[in-house]
């Protein structure tokens, strides 16, 4: 039915584009000085950045939210705003950069009044920090239980169907080869992941505790007795009421004396689509830039596992593409400073020393602020310390500075399905990469020495581009991951800070006044955005059954499994070792599932 559905669509949009009619529907205007209650959705943690992919249908991006709200704060029209949340997940980092905007809302002394009807930790640290009001539905889920990861360890499983990981770390604290090599997790993941859960969890307590007028040892009780229904959350005072979405969107309007009530689309305006168009986006093609001349900032997204290459899968972390921009950037007189926003749990080691050269280039040039999202973590970080000041938010994950490296053997599992392979050699290590033998010992000494190098490279560009001696950076090191607010004390972040004050910090820093413009990388649009458009159905895309989930770029169906999609995706940056592309990579622990 999607795919039929889809190429229905298709072809009414060829047709609709080769008659020349309209792309979109008009849309009818706000009558100006009319009072408005602003209404905004999110069903999700909106995505760093829009759609890289031919198929990936591009929900909100942050700066879309950030900017709807700032509008909301800014026009005089606008009274308050009724925020609906959903599940955000393990977005932290972008719930910060939310709680700064609606704070903004309220000092403007507009009420802002939220509903959800399910959400969980991330979402409703949200709810209880910065709403005026808070309600649920009530039959609705308050999934408040507290922080937790999850960590996957797959050698039994590997070793049951005769493969076998033969991975080295530099680091004490990495851990991202567990997953392959142990059973259960080392005691220094352990220690790790233990206090970044006792700062991720004092956070949740402290914004629940501040925003909702409670002790801190109430919220830890009522984290405790979670999940909650409406009666469980209306007791321990997490809602101020059970009510429908229409009871409290009628509530908030009244509250915020406004007339009317607009549900703000959190989408770019729609576009229109002839046929160049449409054919520029059934080849993945990007739209062309904007016209070059005015001054400038420059908005940069690296999304997702850092990889070498120019093909982006997912993300934004492909390194040829990215290297490319940033080269553009720094010779572009008109481009005036650069705000490098990252969400990346690192990868390739190669990919991440190339894009830290780009991106150290630009800094040496005009002012490169970088916005620490969810996580700039190894080689998310790598690439961050180039830059000319980090801003990181207390809840994002920072650090990782360690090396992973080897291969992984399939040796048993050739024997076991009668594959017998024999290596022909004219080097001592000529067959070094084989996937069917494992390292001999000088072969594991000559890893041991690249991982060596690649390991005190890091440290090094750490050093550098942070101003911090040698002790200070090895104190920060090992492969330990810190949540930002130790990151900062450690010095690998300048100061806390979300994606509006890094884009204030890059306009103050490159002397451009505050409607300057911003252009953004990557900016690409999905062939579903294109058609959905064409043919007005825009807030259908989700029936095309090509929806996908922004935060782990994995489709909805694999996402109704629990779990799995998480951590297929937190394991991808490693698949380098897995198939031989590469044998040192610079990656967080990737089966990690942080909720």
């Amino acid at each position: 039915m999607a795919l039929a559905r889809l190429v229905s669509i298709v072809t009414l949009a060829l047709v609709q584009v080769a008659c020349g009619r309209p792309a979109t529907a008009p849309r009818a205007e706000a009558v100006r000085g009319e009072t408005e209650l602003r209404e905004l959705v999110l069903a999700s943690a909106p995505a760093e950045s829009g759609a890289t992919g031919l198929l990936e249908g591009s929900g909100p991006t942050l700066r879309d939210v950030l900017d709807a709200l700032d509008d909301a704060r800014t026009d005089a029209d606008a009274r308050g705003v009724f925020l609906r949340v959903g599940a955000l997940g393990g977005a932290y980092g972008r719930v910060s950069d939310l709680r700064e905007a609606l704070r903004a809302v309220r000092a403007a002394r507009k009420p802002v009044h939220c509903h959800f009807d399910a959400t969980d930790n991330a979402g409703y640290a949200l709810l209880a920090d910065t709403c005026d009001r808070i309600s649920m539905t009530p039959a609705g889920d308050l999934e408040l239980v507290g922080v937790a990861a999850q960590l996957f360890h797959a050698r039994a499983l590997l070793a049951s169907i005769g493969v076998s990981a033969e991975l080295m770390q530099m680091g004490r604290f990495k851990g991202a080869a567990e997953p392959f090599t142990r059973d259960a997790m080392s005691p220094e993941t352990r220690e790790s992941m233990g206090a970044v859960l006792d700062d991720l969890q004092g956070a949740l307590v402290g914004a629940i505790a501040s925003g909702r007028h409670l002790e801190p040892a109430a919220v830890q009780a009522a984290i405790d007795a979670g999940p909650h229904d409406g009666a469980s959350a209306l007791a321990a005072r997490l809602v101020d009421a059970v009510a429908f979405d229409d009871e409290a969107r009628e509530r908030a309007r009244r509250a915020a004396g406004a007339a009317r009530v607009k549900v703000v689309s959190l989408r770019p305006p729609a576009e229109a689509l002839d046929l160049d168009a449409l054919l520029a986006a059934l080849s993945g093609e990007k739209p062309e830039r904007d016209a070059a001349g005015e001054p400038q900032l420059a908005l940069v997204v690296l999304r997702g596992e850092i990889s070498d290459g120019d093909a982006s899968s997912g993300g934004s972390g492909a390194a040829g593409p990215f290297v490319r921009e940033l080269r553009r950037l720094g010779d572009a007189a008109e481009v005036k400073a650069v705000v490098l926003r990252i969400d990346s749990p690192g990868g390739s080691a190669l990919a991440s020393d190339r894009m830290w050269h780009a991106v150290r280039r630009v800094a040496s040039r005009k002012p490169v602020i970088v916005s620490v999202g969810d996580m700039a973590a190894s080689g998310g970080y790598y690439v961050a310390c180039a830059a000319t000041e980090v801003l990181a938010h207390d809840t994002s994950l920072v650090g990782s500075i360690g090396v992973v490296g080897g291969k992984i053997s399939v040796a048993g599992l050739a024997e076991r399905i009668g594959v017998h392979t024999e290596v022909l050699a004219r080097g001592a290590h000529a067959g070094w990469s084989s996937p069917t033998s494992p390292f001999s010992d000088s072969e594991r000494r000559v890893v041991e020495r690249m991982l060596a190098s690649t390991y005190a490279r890091f440290l090094s560009r750490v050093g550098a581009g942070r101003r911090l001696d040698a002790m200070r950076v090895a104190a920060a090191a090992e492969g330990r991951i810190w949540s930002g607010r130790r990151a900062r004390e450690l010095g690998l972040v300048d100061r806390a800070g979300g994606l509006s004050e890094a884009l204030r910090t890059a306009r103050e820093r490159g002397h451009l006044p505050e409607d300057a413009p911003v252009t953004v990388w990557p900016r690409q649009r999905a062939l579903v955005d294109w058609i959905a458009d064409a043919v007005g159905q825009s807030d259908e895309r989700a029936e095309l059954g090509v929806a996908w989930n922004a935060a782990h770029d994995w489709p909805t169906w694999l996402r109704a499994v629990p779990q799995v999609g998480p951590a297929l995706s937190r394991l991808a940056a490693l698949s380098p070792l897995a198939f031989g592309d590469e044998h040192v990579v610079v990656a967080l622990p990737f089966a990690v599932d942080l909720r």
